[in-house]
């Protein structure tokens, strides 16, 4: 059995040194110690530094929320936005064969992810509209069920963004979100 403290030299059964004693303060320090407060001025007492420093990082967060996901440099496409198979083949180091069979089992993945998201969501807008029908209607339960709306309304935006990713692998090109849904192509995702 080995020291807790990791030192070879010392016994195992050796107790620990005692902690420092508490330093005491004087009377006028207890009496005085609460109001520190005051010796700083008005503006410190509003916590000025706090909301200044919580508005920098709500700044940071909304720029870094602005400047969106950074796209993959190694996908490379053409002048009218298609996907140029052999330089992204070449990008990622493999064969233009083995890119589009990963294509292919992405475009699979990303439709039954919307299926699966778009099934969820509906049985959670349902479980939602059965709850609302038979629950009293008190301020407590309703501000619980406005709460839970964004919660099923993520799962139709998961949806819609893996069948956008399904459409864009379909048809070989990066789409918009108006160009899909406004397309004379199958709409769904396969």
């Amino acid at each position: 059995m080995g020291n807790p403290l990791g030192d070879p030299s010392a016994p195992a059964d050796r107790p620990l040194p005692p902690a420092p004693p508490r330093k005491t303060r004087s009377i006028l320090g207890n009496v005085f110690h609460g109001a520190g407060w005051m010796a700083t001025g008005p503006v410190d007492w509003l916590g000025t530094r706090r909301i200044v420093r919580s508005a920098s990082f709500i700044g940071a967060l909304w720029s870094l929320l602005r400047s969106g996901p950074r796209r993959d440099a190694r996908l490379k496409t053409e002048p009218g936005r298609g996907f140029d198979l052999q330089a992204t083949a070449f990008s990622y180091g493999i064969s233009v064969k083995e890119l589009a069979a990963r294509f292919d089992a992405r475009r699979r993945q990303t439709a039954r992810l919307a299926y699966a998201t778009f099934a969820m969501a509906w049985l959670f807008l349902l479980a939602w509209i059965w709850q609302a029908l038979l629950s009293p209607w008190t301020a407590t339960r309703v501000s619980s069920m406005v709460y839970f709306l964004p919660f099923c309304a993520l799962f139709f935006l998961v949806a819609f963004y893996n069948a956008l990713l399904n459409y864009q692998i379909r048809t070989g090109r990066l789409a918009t979100w108006r160009e899909y849904l406004s397309t004379s192509d199958r709409f769904w995702p396969s």
